[in-house]
C-alpha cells in the first residue's frame, strides 16, 4: 500500500480534520464547560430513554447514578444551576417516581437527588426530564397534511424577493429545527445567521456554488457542529452527522413557512475553511458543516427539476446476511 505524502493535499486535508477533532473532543477526561455538560447529558439521556421503556427491569441503571451525581456536584460548583442539571434533576425524579409506583423502592436515589437540590440556591422549577404519555391519535392529527406533496413541493430556490427574512421569522426557523434529534440529546449544532447583504456578499466569495444568484441572496445561514462535546473514536463523524441533521430540519422548517431555501455546501480545502473561520470568528472546535441561502418567494419562479433515482437503486429491503 502507497503511503501517504506529507505534500499530499488529501493527506494534508486529513490531517487538518483529524487534528482538531483529536485537540477538542474529550475522551474519559472533560475540560470545559461543554464537555462536563456533555458528559451529564449522555448519562441523563441514557437514564431518561429508561424511563420509556415498557417493562423495564426495576433498579436498572443504579450504578450510573454515583457517576452521575459526581458529575453534578462538580458541575453545580464550577457553573452553578442551569438547564443541564435542570433536566438531570427532572429524570432523577422521574426515576423515583416510577419505581414508586411499582412499589420499589430506591431510598439511596431519593437522598443523592435531596442532596443534589441542597446544592442548588433557588427553586429547580417544574421538571423538564423524564418521560411523557402521547398517544398515536395525538401523533395522527399532527401529521394530518400530505407529507408526499410537501416534499414534492420543496426545491433547492435560488430566486428570492429582495429583502431579507425579519428577525422573528429567523427565531421560530431556528427553534422548530432544534426539535430534530442529536446523539444523546446533546444539540451539538449551531446555528449562525445573517442579513446585512454586504456581509453575506462577502462570505458568499468564500463559497463555491453561488454564481449566478448571488445578488438575490439577503438572508444566509451558516451550520456548524462542536466537537468539543464529542467522546470517543466512534463520534468521529458524529459532528456531519448531527450538523447534516440538523440543516436538513432547518430546510424543511424553512419550506414549511412558505419560504424558500439552498444548501450552498461546504465542500472545501484547509485553507478557505480557515479564512472564513477568521473572518466570521467561527471557534476552531466547529465544523463548518453547510451554508444555506433562504428568503422570500417570488410570485413565479424557475427551480431545477432534479429528478430522482428509481427507489430500487436506492432501497435494500431484508438484504441476506453473510
Amino acid at each position: 500500500m502507497t503511503q501517504p505524502s506529507d505534500s499530499n493535499p488529501l493527506f494534508q486535508n486529513f490531517l487538518y480534520d483529524y487534528e482538531r477533532f483529536a485537540k477538542h473532543s474529550f475522551g474519559e477526561r472533560s475540560r470545559t464547560r461543554a464537555q462536563k455538560a456533555a458528559l451529564i447529558r449522555i448519562v441523563t439521556h441514557s437514564m431518561e430513554c429508561g424511563t420509556v421503556l415498557p417493562d423495564v427491569r426495576l433498579g436498572y441503571g443504579k450504578e450510573k447514578f454515583a457517576s452521575l451525581k459526581n458529575n453534578l456536584e462538580r458541575y453545580i460548583v464550577e457553573f452553578g444551576y442551569d438547564e443541564n442539571v435542570r433536566w438531570a434533576l427532572g429524570v432523577i425524579e422521574a426515576y423515583i417516581d416510577y419505581h414508586a409506583k411499582n412499589a420499589y423502592p430506591v431510598p439511596e436515589i431519593e437522598t443523592l437527588l435531596e442532596s443534589l437540590k441542597e446544592q442548588i440556591s433557588h427553586d429547580p422549577g417544574e421538571s423538564i426530564g423524564g418521560g411523557e404519555s402521547t398517544t398515536a391519535q395525538t401523533i395522527r392529527e399532527a401529521v394530518d397534511f400530505d407529507f408526499r406533496s410537501f416534499l414534492l413541493n420543496r426545491h433547492s430556490v435560488r430566486q428570492y424577493q429582495q429583502r431579507a427574512l425579519d428577525e422573528d421569522t429567523i427565531r421560530r426557523i431556528a427553534a422548530n429545527a432544534q426539535q430534530c434529534p442529536s446523539v444523546c440529546n446533546r444539540q451539538i449544532t449551531k446555528l449562525y445567521a445573517f442579513t446585512d447583504k454586504a456581509v453575506i456578499d462577502e462570505l458568499l466569495s468564500y463559497q463555491r456554488g453561488n454564481e449566478g444568484f448571488q445578488q438575490d441572496i439577503h438572508t444566509l445561514f451558516i451550520v456548524t457542529s462542536d466537537i468539543e462535546q464529542l467522546n470517543m473514536i466512534g463520534e468521529r463523524y458524529q459532528g456531519w452527522i448531527d450538523g447534516g441533521i440538523f440543516a436538513m430540519t432547518l430546510a424543511l422548517s424553512i419550506h414549511a413557512e412558505g419560504l424558500g431555501a439552498c444548501f450552498l455546501n461546504w465542500s472545501v480545502e484547509k485553507e478557505r475553511d480557515e479564512a472564513l473561520r477568521d473572518k466570521v470568528g467561527i471557534a476552531d472546535n466547529e465544523l463548518v458543516i453547510t451554508f444555506m441561502a433562504a428568503g422570500y418567494l417570488k410570485d413565479e419562479f424557475r427551480v431545477p427539476k432534479s429528478p430522482r433515482k428509481p427507489l430500487d437503486d436506492i432501497l435494500i429491503v431484508n438484504p441476506p446476511l453473510k
